[in-house]
């Protein structure tokens, strides 16, 4: 698919709060949700394995931009961020942005950034 971004980053959940991040992540907060969407995030999918949290983000060219912008806003609910605050390890090495290794789709496969 031509114009999408797409990105996988690591982050972490503090020690034993994984079952508590994947409950208030069962359905984010509307305008959360909102916010993620008008910055051109079309899809983004979570896993977990313990306490580790590995990210895809599919999102437009200029997502970056308006992320940051939204970042000099501040949080569009205070309340949801000063949970996922409490729930989420940030230390060094986290919410590193994963290096691309080998990929496929229905037609072709790739390695390395694709």
């Amino acid at each position: 698919m031509t114009g999408i971004v797409r990105t996988a980053r690591r982050t972490r959940v503090r020690p034993g709060m994984a079952e508590i991040y994947a409950r208030v992540h069962a359905r984010l907060p509307e305008a959360v949700f909102e916010s993620l969407r008008d910055a051109g995030i079309l899809s983004w999918r979570i896993w977990s394995i313990g306490d580790e949290l590995f990210h895809v983000i599919e999102s437009t060219p200029e997502t970056e931009a308006a992320l940051e912008r939204l970042r000099e806003i501040g949080p569009v609910d205070p309340e949801w961020a000063a949970l996922i605050s409490t729930l989420v390890f940030e230390g060094p090495g986290d919410n590193e942005l994963l290096t691309p290794v080998w990929g496929m789709d229905t037609e072709t496969q790739w390695g390395g950034e694709g």
